[in-house]
């Protein structure tokens, strides 16, 4: 039996529904914990107000409501911006970080752990490609993690004849990129495939 596609988006919009559904379940509501979960994952360069709502692909003033009550709540704090002392960072307190253990979305995670390694992969590539899609086809950017980004790369540590370790660095900034940031969000993404697929046409 063939699935068609508008059963197949129904369905995530299904599982998005019931996932937003159980973050009514407790003292934050599901665009509260959007921008809990956002600042959790995000890197250095993409913890502000502006870069979540990018990412949340909504106006800067509805992102704003959820982080001033998420500052309120004791769950955020603002810090100078390392690269723009005019801008803020926020960042997760340790309450903040106590709700994230207990984060609703932990039984969608679940449920896709319950999958075989072979389906969680063929699943995560197919939800890139349509992410890629509609970003596309859309007015907004696409925000990921840095290992999957066309600014990421590698050099070589110390000596440049030396066998040493490679150290990850962001191309864009010509920063390095600790190893436990390599999986974090970032505003400047880009996704690798894209600038591949770019050079393999030309």
């Amino acid at each position: 039996m063939t699935i068609s596609a508008r059963e197949t988006a129904e369905l995530l919009l299904q599982v998005g529904r019931l996932v937003q559904a159980e973050g009514y379940d407790g003292e934050l509501s599901p665009a509260q914990w959007m921008a809990l979960r956002y600042f959790a994952r995000a890197n250095s360069f993409s913890r502000t107000p502006s870069a979540f709502a990018e990412f949340q692909a909504t106006t800067r003033g509805t992102a704003t409501q959820a982080i001033k009550a998420l500052e309120a709540g004791g769950y955020l704090v603002r810090q100078p911006f390392k690269m723009d002392g005019r801008s803020v960072s926020l960042r997760l307190t340790s309450k903040g970080k106590k709700a994230i253990a207990r984060d609703p979305f932990e039984v969608l995670v679940r449920a896709v752990d319950s999958l075989g390694a072979t389906e969680r992969t063929a699943m995560r590539r197919a939800l890139h490609q349509v992410l890629s899609t509609l970003v596309t086809s859309g007015t907004h950017r696409r925000i990921g993690a840095c290992q999957d980004c066309t600014h990421f790369g590698r050099e070589r540590c110390g000596d440049l004849s030396s066998m040493g370790p490679l150290a990850a660095q962001c191309l864009l900034f010509g920063v390095p990129i600790q190893p436990e940031d390599v999986d974090l969000l970032c505003i400047h993404f880009q996704p690798m495939n894209e600038h591949r697929g770019s050079a393999d046409g030309q």
